[in-house]
């Protein structure tokens, strides 16, 4: 396996919500409210750059789809951001938000800004209004889903730390960090950031007169320096993820097996993980059209990091295709094209930042 090949592919398509203007107060202000009187919200669009059911939670691509997973129903069963906020006046310090909830949900004299589309806002919290402290530093960190991060002692305004285990847990984790001066940002704007990255396979036959079927496909390392499944973050205004224990060698991770083999003819490609499996295998690792949410890191030394799978045809038979070491960053997603023939495995990458239609870069790792 040769040097891999980077080719930057131009023109590439971003989201609208990215490119949206600064905000602007709408509609009337209520009567005897003040607007900068206290702390509104918005939650703006993410990428890159910028700083569901129980069991999975599909990605999030874009803003809208963030505040509809937001808005309150008559269940009151919208997913929630997690607010923390404290401020600082003339040395002493004083709490904000102590882990409130923020969605979206009108709240009479709730929030009168225009949100990130310029609709009326209902990004608020429950109970009353939080007034600012006038020229008090503010410090505040944001995260979701709030229902479903597993927080750590010592969250707060300061830092987030939060423990993520992929292969129990699929769910769209994000966090915002913002420090100003009281009033300086009303509302304050919540830039929600991918703290995950992406992972999907698909495999495909390239020659046309072979027929095969896709029986099962997971990961494991042959080293002990491979990949891990779990960190705890640690988020102050920048997402870290400190390496933790590899999955043992030999050991299956992120074990998919759909609930009938899945046709690989021709020249069709069929994303491996993107049926749902049958009950008690690999099910969590189907419910977000095909991606495998992962923790940021580097997946070890070359060849430490294998793709196994199995087709019809070949029964018992475990292929493995050794995958070249690579960094896995917040933010991004990565897909990895297995190209089969009746002779050898071929591998490639693509790679894209979350909210872009296309891939940015692509990656061939045969030449």
């Amino acid at each position: 396996m040769g040097n891999a090949k980077l080719l930057v592919i131009c023109f590439v398509m971003l989201l609208s919500s990215c490119s949206k203007g600064a905000l602007q107060t709408s509609g009337e202000v209520p009567s005897g409210q003040v607007t900068h009187d206290f702390i509104g919200w918005n939650v703006s669009a993410f990428n890159h750059s910028d700083a569901s059911p129980a069991k999975t939670k599909a990605l999030v691509n874009d803003y809208s789809a963030l505040r509809d997973a937001c808005t309150d129903t008559e269940m009151n069963q919208a997913e929630k951001l997690g607010i923390f906020g404290k401020y600082t006046l003339d040395d002493v310090s004083g709490v904000a938000f102590d882990n409130v909830e923020l969605w979206w949900w009108k709240k009479e004299d709730g929030n009168p800004f225009a949100d990130y589309l310029g609709d009326d806002s209902f990004w608020n919290y429950p109970g009353e209004n939080v007034r600012w402290k006038d020229a008090a530093d503010y410090i505040f960190k944001a995260y979701f889903p709030k229902g479903k991060v597993q927080l750590q002692p010592g969250s707060g305004a300061d830092k987030i730390l939060a423990v993520y285990d992929s292969e129990v847990s699929q769910y769209d984790f994000m966090v915002a960090h913002r420090s100003l001066l009281a009033k300086s940002e009303n509302p304050v704007n919540l830039k929600m950031q991918h703290a995950l990255s992406a992972l999907k396979f698909d495999f495909q036959f390239v020659e046309a007169d072979v027929t095969d079927k896709f029986i099962a496909c997971w990961l494991e390392n042959s080293g002990n320096d491979g990949f891990y499944t779990s960190s705890t973050l640690n988020f102050t205004d920048e997402i870290v993820w400190p390496h933790s224990t590899p999955v043992p060698a030999a050991t299956p991770f992120y074990y998919w097996e759909p609930a009938v083999p899945l046709a690989m003819s021709g020249i069709t490609a069929v994303e491996a993980y993107s049926t749902p499996a049958a009950a008690g295998k690999g099910d969590v690792f189907a419910g977000n059209s095909g991606w495998i949410l992962i923790v940021p890191q580097a997946s070890g030394t070359a060849g430490t990091l294998n793709l196994c799978f199995r087709t019809q045809t070949g029964g018992d038979v475990v292929y493995r295709a050794a995958l070249p070491a690579y960094n896995f960053m917040a933010g991004y997603r990565y897909t990895y094209h297995i190209r089969l023939t009746s002779t050898e495995v071929r591998v490639g990458l693509t790679i894209a930042g979350w909210n872009e239609r296309k891939s940015s870069f692509e990656v061939d790792f045969n030449d």
